[in-house]
């Protein structure tokens, strides 16, 4: 894999953290509940982290680095604002969109990892923790989900 490809590849995952600190950061906005806004203001900062890490990683690869978002990206930060306008701000409606949104965050950084195979260690290591962070998180809204319904449930 050439030094271009790499650079491309880098710049991508650089966006995809980029609208996914804009999801989190709409999510804990329109949120009413502390502890949502507790974890969504832990995923904005994660994203953050991640971001930096892909920019010390082009500059340790003198790589440019280019500011971009993804069309899919967009279009999950204006899902996440309007089924929450829609909802009437429903703390379901928002972790389901984000959980959406974190789903399709997961398989971006999966189609990198699988385009890396032969690319430079460093950045096979990165996307490789980056992908086991989007799981984790994915796993921690797919129980706050499972927890609302179980919830409704009793209501019942």
């Amino acid at each position: 894999m050439d030094v271009s490809e790499q650079k491309q590849i880098l710049n991508f995952l650089y966006a995809v953290c980029s609208d996914r600190h804009e999801q989190y950061q709409n999510a804990q906005e329109e949120a009413r509940e502390s502890h949502l806004k507790e974890m969504f203001s832990h995923g904005e900062r994660e994203s953050g982290q991640m971001m930096q890490e892909i920019r010390t990683l082009l500059q340790e690869l003198n790589l440019q680095w280019e500011e971009q978002s993804t069309l899919s990206g967009d279009l999950h930060n204006l899902w996440i604002d309007f089924r929450s306008k829609l909802s009437g701000h429903d703390s379901k409606a928002i972790v389901e969109a984000l959980c959406c949104a974190e789903e399709a965050n997961l398989e971006k950084y999966e189609q990198e990892w699988q385009t890396n195979q032969s690319g430079d260690d460093r950045v096979q290591a990165l996307i490789s923790r980056h992908k086991d962070e989007l799981k984790h998180s994915l796993e921690k809204l797919r129980t706050l989900t499972q927890d609302e319904a179980s919830h409704l449930k009793l209501k019942l």
